[in-house]
């Protein structure tokens, strides 16, 4: 394989690994770990022996990950990944992950085994058959497919307000406008009865340390933050998995995920721990890689 046609299937495979482990660093590492263990290598299908390494390694990755987040404090949240063009460069020039990350669906996943994770992705993600997955994660078809029907069971239930996806721009540009206008009110009319709130600050910054359930325990928490911290100033950004709300406030930025499911929100993820707000350069390069220097860029 050619190193351009690498970089062609490269945002794809870190699609892949960010879904399974959340992680944009851990997911990057997955992925040039492989172009580095093909080096040597000529498999028949280049592209298929990629996705089997990437998929294998963030099989590790995520459960070395799993042991960590015992000990985490709060909620886990996956990391906000901000892509930012290089000056002067338009937007035709910016490289997408695909679109094919849902920042729901991450956030979703995460409830998950690591195993059952990467079977979900590769099946629903990357349209795999059982027979080709089995042999990724060592099982057998039979066994996959089981797996897989239990796994989708339990996202079912594991979220009972429908199927989340993240919101689009026009959505999310309302409501940045009306709440830079002062107009909390926007927001809260458009949560649902079962909406949820979670914040992950990872213990570096105060915050709730469990999720809030509920339209109007959500609606009393945002008020407390606006009522100490002022109204932040509200802007849409673009991230890995789509747009994405920045809130500046007095006391930190913060990276809010909006969930939608039938035009009502269902679902905030408030990502305040700064070492998992990343900002990912591009340049006007078509490579699919960040621009010297700024690799794991924290805010």
């Amino acid at each position: 394989m050619s190193t351009e046609e690498y970089l062609a299937e490269r945002p794809r495979l870190l699609g892949l690994a960010y879904t399974v482990l959340g992680s944009w660093q851990d997911a990057e590492d997955a992925v040039s770990e492989a172009w580095l263990r093909l080096a040597g290598q000529k498999p028949d299908d280049p592209a298929a022996w990629l996705t089997t390494v990437v998929s294998r390694l963030a099989l590790d990755a995520a459960t070395t990950a799993a042991k960590r987040r015992e000990t985490y404090v709060g909620p886990w949240l996956p990391e906000a990944v901000l892509e930012r063009s290089v000056p002067d460069n338009g937007p035709q020039d910016r490289i997408l992950l695909g679109e094919r990350v849902d920042l729901a669906f991450v956030r979703l996943l995460q409830s998950l085994s690591p195993v059952d994770r990467v079977i979900v992705v590769l099946a629903d993600v990357a349209d795999l058959e059982h027979r080709e997955i089995a042999g990724i994660v060592g099982t057998t078809a039979p066994a996959t497919r089981q797996r897989l029907r239990r796994a989708r069971s339990a996202l079912a239930r594991s979220d009972d307000r429908g199927h989340p996806a993240g919101a689009d721009r026009a959505t999310l540009a309302a409501l940045a406008s009306a709440l830079n206008d002062g107009d909390l009110g926007a927001l809260v009319e458009q949560l649902s009865g079962g909406c949820v709130l979670w914040t992950d600050a990872g213990g570096l910054t105060r915050a709730a340390r469990n999720p809030i359930r509920g339209q109007d325990k959500v609606r009393r928490f945002l008020a407390g933050l606006i009522a100490k911290f002022g109204m932040p100033q509200v802007s849409v950004v673009d991230a890995v998995g789509g747009p994405v709300l920045q809130a500046v406030s007095t006391d930190m930025t913060r990276i809010i995920t909006v969930e939608v499911v039938d035009g009502q929100v269902t679902g905030l993820q408030i990502q305040q721990n700064p070492g998992k707000i990343i900002c990912r350069w591009l340049s006007h390069r078509r490579t699919g890689f960040p621009v010297p220097g700024s690799v794991g860029g924290r805010w």
